[in-house]
């Protein structure tokens, strides 16, 4: 037989076997997979561990995640939104922690939103992992969609399946381990290379390829509590943003645990040569957030978080002490005398950025802000850091609609292209004078669009894009002008649907991208802030960023990427090009979160309006999108509307960076 069928038989019979179920035939192929870059442990070894006494709390159940979403109804129905009710709880589509770990959880209710959905509110418990963590690089646009990781462990898909075909045979040191020695276990196959951590209960070694950290448990302490669940746990939160180094495969008997290896220096480390930068500082109230988020803690020994660059984050790299526990267990840790002393950490500005991570109307800040008042110390910065918010001005109030309207001829609706023409009073895909616009634009590859014009008659824009372009420019230019219309202006539309031939018209424009000028009030920002994280607007470049000539109210000009899921973003690529897409925050000065965060709390409650709901439903319909398609985008505004405090809170750090900058240079 040909080498070549050879193969194609040995994948069949392989899918065969992985659809069929496990397969107990010794194979004696080997797997040796790349592995994500990092790992676990130290030189400086395994942290002393901390012992936690955490208190009971009284709390709810978690709500069912597996509920179906209703049917959208038709378009020839009336859409009917009816008030949601104030018991439902906050849902987060991630696991729990193993039962023997969980303690009761704090309520999410917080009395000021009693009105407020579920999915509106900030406070929740794990949360999914988003994918710019794992990839800064997707994040120069500041497009990143959440994802829900698979568990690290554990069967399910024909990959898996097949993985563990191929690792039949263990290989399992003996304790503790000696360099050079084989582990084979969960389809990874590797070779220990040095030790990177001892702690009596367990030792840990770091690969030969640097891309795992094997754990090997003492043999005596494979019942000892919080030893033997941490394979549990880590799996329980394979899928959320809790930044620990993550199980990748256990050996059947649970002695062995391979690991990511978290590559960085840990805060005791750093500690010891200088204090923490910037980033480093912003990730300690962001690691804070995550926990308290969570309902978790855990030893947070300065040996036990590992700064990891390539990331921006803090992680936890010894899963094994995660456990349920109040705010106060984390805060002891993160805010002990000494450690910001060292670090360099301002402990108002911690607390201010830990507030709007949780979110101020939040319970988890509740909660929080009642633990920091109990002990004198925490109690002294929290009340400077509200004698710092009296001292400020208040964030400016908005109101939500409704807004001027557009030329009458352009209503942002679609129609067919003989209505176009008696609307504009000529066809514009035939008219005598055209030019192109935006040709140097390599983005522009899937549009064209042209200023055309007739003699007497009033000049438009063209564009020519597939439908799901199109729909998405309709759709979100109703939704600016229905709800901030009074704070930034939409070019008018007419839209055609036409495959990938459609098109739309619009209004043509006296006005030039300026908002890097400090163009825009802050109530503009504001409310750009609120419309484009909400709605997932992408390339918010400042060339579809327009200050207008007449100095009225500026221009957002183009929604090809619209309607997507926006969460926070902590680590960035410091490039300012990435700041100038953020019009939403001011390059010349200091952006304080606070003057958001009263506009966003609003917004949310507005947004929860069976009036409002309706409406989004009937702009989205009208736009061109299926009933069940608005209906699931309607959720996911719910979704991005609920970050919005912890959002904003990491887009004010990101520029600020750069207002810093320039005022030095100053």
């Amino acid at each position: 037989m040909r080498p070549l069928a050879l193969k194609a038989v040995f994948v069949l019979v392989l899918a065969g076997s992985a659809q069929a179920g496990p397969v107990e035939a010794p194979v004696s192929i080997e797997f040796s997979p790349g592995g994500p870059s990092g790992a676990i442990g130290s030189s400086l070894g395994s942290p002393a561990p901390v012992q936690l006494t955490v208190p009971s709390l009284t709390g709810v159940s978690a709500p069912n995640l597996n509920s179906t979403l209703a049917p959208a109804p038709s378009l020839l129905q009336a859409v009917e939104v009816r008030p949601v009710s104030a018991n439902v709880e906050v849902v987060r589509a991630v696991p729990s922690l193993p039962a023997s770990l969980v303690a009761p959880a704090v309520s999410n209710r917080s009395p000021e939103r009693e009105n407020v959905p579920a999915a509106l509110r900030p406070e929740g418990t794990l949360r999914p992992e988003s994918s710019p963590e794992a990839d800064p690089g997707r994040v120069l646009f500041d497009q990143n969609s959440a994802r829900t990781g698979e568990p690290a462990v554990a069967g399910g898909g024909l990959w898996v399946k097949v993985k563990n075909l191929l690792s039949l045979g263990e290989a399992v040191p003996s304790w503790p381990g000696k360099s050079g020695d084989v582990v084979r276990v969960g389809g990874i196959k590797t070779t220990l290379d040095r030790p990177a951590g001892d702690g009596g209960t367990a030792k840990v070694w770091k690969s030969r390829n640097g891309q795992f950290a094997i754990k090997i448990l003492h043999p005596g302490a494979r019942n000892v509590p919080g030893v033997s669940e941490e394979a549990a746990t880590l799996r329980a939160i394979s899928g959320s943003d809790l930044p620990v180094a993550k199980l990748l495969a256990e050996s059947r008997d649970g002695s062995v645990l391979v690991k990511e290896f978290i590559e960085g220096d840990t805060a005791h480390q750093i500690l010891g040569r200088a204090g923490f930068s910037r980033s480093q500082s912003e990730g300690w109230p962001e690691l804070a957030a995550k926990l308290i988020n969570a309902g978790v803690t855990a030893d947070l020994a300065r040996g036990n978080l590992v700064w990891q660059h390539w990331r921006t984050r803090w992680v936890i790299v010894d899963g094994g002490s995660l456990t349920a526990g109040r705010a106060r267990a984390t805060l002891d840790q993160l805010m002990a005398p000494d450690l910001l002393s060292r670090a360099g950490l301002d402990p108002v500005k911690f607390l201010s950025g830990l507030r709007a991570r949780l979110s101020p109307d939040s319970a988890a800040w509740t909660t929080t802000r009642s633990e920091l008042s109990s002990s004198k110390v925490t109690a002294q910065h929290l009340a400077a850091l509200e004698h710092l918010d009296a001292a400020e001005p208040a964030g400016p109030a908005l109101a939500f609609g409704p807004a001027p309207k557009g030329p009458a001829a352009l209503d942002d609706t679609v129609v067919s292209g003989s209505k176009i023409k008696k609307r504009v009073g000529y066809d514009p895909l035939q008219a005598k004078t055209k030019s192109k616009l935006h040709g140097d634009d390599p983005g522009k590859l899937n549009t064209t669009i042209l200023a055309v014009s007739e003699p007497g008659k009033t000049p438009y824009v063209v564009k020519i894009a597939q439908w799901d372009i199109i729909r998405n420019e309709v759709a979100a230019r109703r939704l600016a002008r229905r709800f901030f219309g009074r704070y930034v202006r939409v070019p008018a539309s007419l839209a055609v649907k036409s495959g990938y031939e459609s098109y739309m018209v619009m209004e043509k424009l006296a006005a030039s991208p300026s908002h890097y000028k400090n163009a825009f009030t802050l109530e503009q920002r504001v409310a750009m802030a609120l419309f484009i994280r909400t709605f997932g607007i992408g390339d918010v470049n400042p060339g579809n960023v327009l200050a207008a000539h007449d100095k009225g109210l500026p221009w957002l000009i183009d929604f090809e990427q619209a309607f997507s899921r926006v969460t926070p973003v902590a680590g960035r690529i410091p490039d300012e090009r990435i700041a100038l897409e953020m019009p939403w925050m001011s390059l010349f000065e200091p952006n304080r979160v606070e003057d958001y965060l009263p506009a966003a709390r609003a917004w949310r409650a507005f947004l929860a309006e069976p009036g409002t709901r309706a409406a989004i439903l009937n702009d989205l319909t009208a736009s061109g999108f299926k009933p069940a398609e608005a209906a699931a985008m309607l959720s996911r505004f719910d979704l991005n509307a609920a970050d919005l405090d912890w959002t904003l809170q990491n887009d004010a750090d990101f520029v600020n960076q750069f207002v810093d900058r320039k005022a030095a240079q100053r």
